[in-house]
């Protein structure tokens, strides 16, 4: 299939995703108006939360005009979260990728597909009370697993590492996070570390340490904004022990939002993560990322 027909695919899928009327108010069941993105619902027991969020990004390695390695990528995640108890959401999250890599020679590999599988379980450890919380306190525990395909050039060959849909390595996460919810007003904070092992062609991304801070205003009951600030203090990776020149450090980002409900458990959410302070090591030039998701409550 062409890369244009695959970008349709993801496009398709994305407007397409279920948006008629609700089995039941998942806002009436957990007590809780308020609009939120996927993994910063609040639980109650059955709660079953579907979406799907498109996103655009990229990097720039080295120096232009020298070592210079660009790689964009259209990335379509479609997740499922599963509340079994009030206390306990599950969730599972598969991305489907279309990647592009350019070298300073020019010679471009491209390559789509699905991508890997990450899987996790939230725990809400402490609420302030019984009956829609103002305050949430919950433990993150997640894996992401090695089931993207090894892509092929046309004449057979195996193509790069980063035109690749995953690195083929079991990556273990765990974190903390915190809801508030006060009025017109609600707040979110995370913690989460990533230690990832050893993949193909003895790739190891670095270990690191996610962070996400955010406000959110909903003046109406149908659309909220929301302004975050999302960092990332990560290790250099590394190929067989032998560390990348260019990477690990800190990053951060800016990250505005626009909520919308147009009908009943429907959310549609729209932003952009730009990056405001970069202190990755060596020539590391990332691009804003724009994102656009669809979650609907069952």
């Amino acid at each position: 299939m062409k890369a244009s027909s695959f970008i349709a695919m993801l496009t398709g899928a994305l407007v397409l995703a279920p948006a008629s009327s609700a089995w039941a108010c998942a806002t009436c069941a957990c007590g809780d108006p308020t609009l939120t993105s996927m993994g910063d619902e609040q639980p109650f027991e059955g709660r079953l939360r579907l979406s799907t969020t498109l996103r655009a990004w990229g990097h720039t390695l080295g120096r232009d005009g020298e070592d210079a390695l660009r790689l964009r990528e259209l990335r379509m995640d479609v997740a499922v979260a599963y509340a079994p108890r009030s206390w306990l959401v599950l969730a599972a999250n598969l991305p489907l990728q279309l990647r592009e890599t350019r070298d300073v020679s020019l010679t471009r590999e491209r390559g789509w597909g699905v991508g890997e599988v990450d899987v996790s379980a939230k725990a809400f450890v402490w609420k302030d009370k019984e009956f829609s919380p103002d305050q949430l306190v919950s433990v993150v525990a997640g894996v992401k697993l090695p089931t993207a395909p090894v892509l092929h050039a046309r004449d057979g060959s195996v193509l790069g590492l980063d035109a690749q849909p995953g690195s083929g390595s079991v990556d273990p996460m765990a974190g903390l996070s915190w809801q508030g919810f006060r009025g017109t007003w609600s707040f979110a904070a995370s913690a989460l570390g990533f230690l990832p092992t050893r993949g193909r062609e003895g790739f190891r991304a670095g270990a690191s340490l996610r962070t996400a801070l955010a406000a959110q205003y909903q003046p109406g009951t149908r659309w909220a904004v929301r302004l975050g600030v999302d960092s990332r203090l990560e290790a250099a990776n590394d190929t067989h022990g032998v560390r990348e020149e260019n990477g690990g450090g800190f990053i951060a980002y800016a990250s505005p939002d626009l909520l919308f409900s147009p009908t009943m458990d429907v959310t549609l959410q729209a932003g952009v993560r730009v990056p405001f302070l970069n202190q990755l090591r060596g020539r590391v030039a990332p691009t804003p990322i724009a994102q656009v998701s669809l979650a609907y409550d069952l």
